[in-house]
C-alpha cells in the first residue's frame, strides 16, 4: 500500500504541467479565521492532499499506524521530485524532519508548516535553492489528540478558539514516549526516524509557565550528548545563527524558559533532555534535536507568525550548512563507534554559569483573594532589562564502559521489537552455546508511588556486576555488537541504571519478584545446618550486629540463610536478564 501510494506521488511529479504553485487556492483555516482558529484534522489533511495535487514537489505518505485507528501521514518535500526513501538515502541531501501536534492544544507548528510550505513552493527559485535539502512534515502527530477537540483544556494560553486535547488517545503524553514507546504513534515515529535517518529534527509546542515580553523560547539538544564534533558546532554556529536570525526578523528569541511557579529574575537552567523526550531521543541517533516553545500568553496569530519566521529562520541555516551538518554527524557516528565509555546521566554543572540578556516583568506577591496565601503576579506594565545567570551546561554524574556484546533475551520480545524499530541489527543465536559473560543484579532501585504515563517508573537503580559460565539455549538470546550505527542507542537503552533504560521503564520487572518461597517449619532445621558453614556463620553474626532489627523477628534471618543456600533462584531473582560479553 505504501509503494503504491509513493509510486502514485512519482507519476504525478512527472506529469505536472506547471511547477511553480499557484498558492490562491490554498489559503488555510488559520488564514480564513482571520488568526483566530487552527485547522482541525481533517482540514489540516484536506490541506495537504490539494497541496500534493498542486505541486509536483509534495507527497503526502500514510507511514505508519497511531492509536487513533487512523494512519500517520508524512508530507515529503523534494525539489528533487523522488519520494523513494531509499533513493533519498543515496541522495545525499540534508534530511529535516519537522513534527507537529504532538500536544494538539499546542498548534502554532500545525498552521505554521501550511504558511511555509505553500511559501517557499511558491518561489519561482524553489528548485535551486532546496535542490539539497528534503523536508519531512508531519502534519498532526497526536492524531487522536488532535480529534479531541476542545475550547479550554489550555487554561492559561490566549487562543486559539478551540484546539486538540493533550493525551492521545490512550491519553498518553507522547512527548514522554519516544523511549518506552507505548504507543502505536511511538512506534510508528521510531521506525520513520531509524529510516529517513533526518540530519536535524524539529518539534513545535506552545509554553506553560513564567511571563515575559518574548513570543519564541528555544530549546535544543543538550550538546554534549551529540558528541563532538557535532557538539561544537551546535554551540558555536548553529544556535547563535538561529538567535541572530530571528533577531534580524524583529523576533527576538530567548532560551527555553526552564521555570515554574518562580520567576525568571535570578536565572534559570536548560532543560535535562532524557530520552524520553524528542530532543533526546534525536541525540540518541547523532540528529540534531531542536524544539520551539512560543509564549503561551501572546495573541494565537502572533504565535504562529514567529513559528513561521523560526521555520524559514531553520531553513535557511540548514542551506548554508547542510553539507557540513552531514559531514559532522558522520564523524559523530564513527566516533561513537568506536567510543568505549557512555555518559546515562546528566546532571547541572554550576560552575559554569553565564549571563543571559533577559527582558522580563516585575513579579511581585500578594495575597491571593481566593486562598488568602501568597501568590505569584506579574506586572506587564513595569518591564526590566538585565543580565541574569543561566545554566546551560551539564555535567556526567554516571558513566558506563559499553561492552563488545550484548545479550538480549528473545523472551521479552517488547524489548527486542523496539531495538529493531531503531535499526539496531541482532542475530539469534541459533544453536546452544557456552558463553563466558557478565550479569548485573539489580541491588538496589526506587519506585515512583504514582503512575507516570502508564507505569511505575524506577530512579536510582544501582547494580552490582556477577561474572558468569552460562549456556545459552539455542533461540532464547540475541547477540547485539554494540560496534554498530546504533552504539549510543543501545547502551543508554540496555544499561538498567539509565534514566530511561527499558528496566527503569518497567519491561522488565518480573525479575524483581521471587517466585519460590519456603516454609519455615521445615527450612529451620536444613538452616541450621548451613551454620556449619564458616563463611555463612561469619557474615550471619556480622549481620546481626550491623543491623538490629535483623534480630528482632525470625523471617528475616531465615530468609537470608535460605538466600544463601541453593534452593535460592540467584540466576534469577534481581538479576537483570540483558547480559553484557566484555
Amino acid at each position: 500500500m505504501k509503494f503504491n501510494l509513493i509510486l502514485g506521488c512519482m507519476l504525478f511529479a512527472l506529469s505536472a504541467c506547471s511547477d511553480i504553485l499557484d498558492s490562491s487556492e490554498l489559503s488555510t483555516a488559520f488564514e480564513n479565521s482571520g488568526g483566530k482558529e487552527t485547522a482541525t484534522y481533517e482540514e489540516g489533511i484536506a490541506w495537504w492532499q490539494k497541496l500534493e495535487e498542486s505541486s509536483p514537489y509534495v507527497c503526502m505518505q500514510a507511514v505508519g499506524k497511531t492509536d487513533a485507528g487512523l494512519p500517520l501521514q508524512m508530507v515529503v518535500i523534494n525539489a528533487g521530485k523522488n519520494f523513494s526513501r531509499e533513493k533519498v538515502a543515496q541522495s545525499g541531501k540534508t534530511i529535516w524532519l519537522i513534527n507537529n501536534g504532538i500536544h494538539p492544544g499546542e498548534p502554532d507548528g500545525i498552521d505554521a508548516s501550511m504558511l511555509f510550505a505553500r511559501e517557499i513552493l511558491s518561489r519561482s527559485d524553489f528548485e535551486d535553492r532546496f535542490a539539497e535539502m528534503i523536508i519531512l512534515i508531519i502534519p498532526f502527530y497526536n492524531v487522536g489528540g488532535a480529534l479531541d477537540r476542545n475550547c479550554c483544556s489550555r487554561s492559561n494560553q490566549n487562543g486559539p478558539e478551540s484546539y486538540g486535547f493533550r493525551g492521545n488517545a490512550r491519553n498518553l503524553d507522547l512527548n514522554r514516549d519516544f523511549a518506552k514507546c507505548d504507543s502505536k504513534n511511538a512506534q510508528t515515529f521510531n521506525q520513520i526516524f531509524s529510516a529517513w535517518d533526518p540530519d536535524i529534527y524539529l518539534e513545535t509546542h506552545v509554553s506553560n509557565g513564567a511571563n515575559y515580553p518574548y513570543t519564541m523560547t528555544y530549546l535544543s539538544t543538550q550538546a554534549d550528548k551529540l558528541g563532538k564534533p557535532l557538539s561544537d558546532f551546535m554551540r558555536a554556529e548553529l544556535n547563535p545563527a538561529l538567535f541572530k536570525g530571528m533577531a534580524d526578523l524583529g523576533d527576538e528569541m530567548i532560551p527555553y524558559v526552564n521555570i515554574h511557579g518562580d520567576s525568571p529574575d535570578s536565572g534559570f537552567a536548560a532543560f535535562n533532555d532524557s530520552p524520553r523526550y524528542s530532543t533526546g531521543y534525536a541525540a540518541l541517533h547523532h540528529s540534531i534535536g531542536l524544539l520551539t516553545e512560543t509564549h503561551m500568553l501572546k495573541p494565537f496569530d502572533q504565535r504562529v507568525r514567529s513559528t513561521e519566521r523560526f521555520l524559514h529562520v531553520l531553513a535557511d541555516e540548514i542551506i548554508e550548512q547542510g553539507n557540513k551538518i552531514k559531514s559532522l554527524r558522520a564523524q559523530a557516528v564513527e566516533a561513537a563507534m568506536s567510543q568505549t565509555e557512555f555518559h546515562l546521566e546528566w546532571g547541572i554543572d554550576s560552575a559554569q554559569v553565564s549571563k543571559l540578556p533577559f527582558k522580563g516583568y516585575k513579579a511581585y506577591y500578594d495575597s491571593s483573594r481566593v486562598t488568602g496565601f501568597p501568590q505569584l503576579y506579574y506586572d506587564e506594565n513595569q518591564p526590566w532589562e538585565k543580565e541574569i545567570n543561566y545554566f546551560g551546561a551539564y555535567k556526567p554524574n554516571e558513566s558506563v564502559e559499553a561492552p563488545a556484546y550484548y545479550l538480549v533475551p528473545a523472551a521479552w520480545p517488547e524489548v527486542v521489537d523496539r531495538l529493531r524499530w531503531n535499526g539496531v541489527q541482532m542475530d539469534l543465536i541459533k544453536k546452544d552455546t557456552l558463553m563466558k559473560l557478565s550479569a548485573y543484579e539489580i541491588v538496589k532501585e526506587q519506585t515512583s508511588k504514582q503512575p507516570f504515563e502508564g507505569h511505575y517508573l524506577h530512579y536510582a537503580t544501582e547494580t552490582e556486576t556477577q561474572f558468569w559460565v552460562k549456556k545459552l539455549r539455542a533461540n532464547s538470546y540475541y547477540l547485539v555488537k554494540t560496534n554498530q550505527l546504533k552504539k549510543r542507542f543501545m547502551v543508554e537503552m540496555l544499561e538498567p541504571s539509565a534514566p530511561d533504560s527499558y528496566f527503569n521503564w518497567n519491561f522488565y520487572d518480573e525479575i524483581l519478584q521471587q517466585k519460590e518461597w519456603f516454609s519455615a517449619y521445615v527450612f529451620d532445621q536444613e538452616a541450621q545446618q548451613l551454620l556449619q558453614d564458616e563463611g555463612i556463620k561469619k557474615s550471619f553474626e556480622e549481620m546481626k550486629k550491623s543491623d538490629p532489627s535483623f534480630t528482632m523477628s525470625p523471617m528475616p534471618q531465615l530468609y537470608y540463610l535460605y538466600k544463601n543456600s541453593d534452593h535460592y533462584e540467584r540466576e534469577h531473582h534481581m538479576i537483570y536478564p540483558v547480559f553484557r560479553i566484555e
